[in-house]
């Protein structure tokens, strides 16, 4: 007889917002301005693409300079905010070409203005 195994949905979530929230402050250490510039830049970038998945949005914040100034995991907690703020929001998954096609949220803009031109 083979031992069922359970998953613990709650420790998962908590070590994942403890995570988001260590990376967070690490990031407003290194910079106190970065947790805002990246807000306002996620919220412009929903205004223009209707859905994406993070690391669309987060390759073109590194490409203008708005990249994580410790480390890109900060990201999650900035990714949340808007969520919670209905700027986004998640409807499914996409697929990671950076984390070797995994899984990743899929995210629908709330505030989609039309295509960047």
């Amino acid at each position: 007889m083979s031992a069922q195994l359970t998953i613990d949905f709650a420790a998962a979530r908590a070590a994942r917002d403890a995570g988001m929230t260590q990376a967070i402050q690490h990031a407003e250490r290194v910079d106190d301005e970065w947790p805002e510039l990246a807000y306002r830049f996620l919220c412009r970038y929903a205004r223009t693409h209707a859905q994406f998945i993070s690391e669309e949005a987060t390759s073109e914040a590194d490409r203008l300079g708005y990249g994580s100034p410790a480390d890109g995991r900060a990201w999650g907690a900035i990714f949340k905010r808007a969520a919670r703020e209905e700027v986004i929001q998640r409807i499914g998954y996409g697929i990671s070409k950076r984390r070797h096609l995994s899984p990743t949220p899929l995210w629908r803009s709330l505030v989609f203005a039309g295509s960047a031109a």
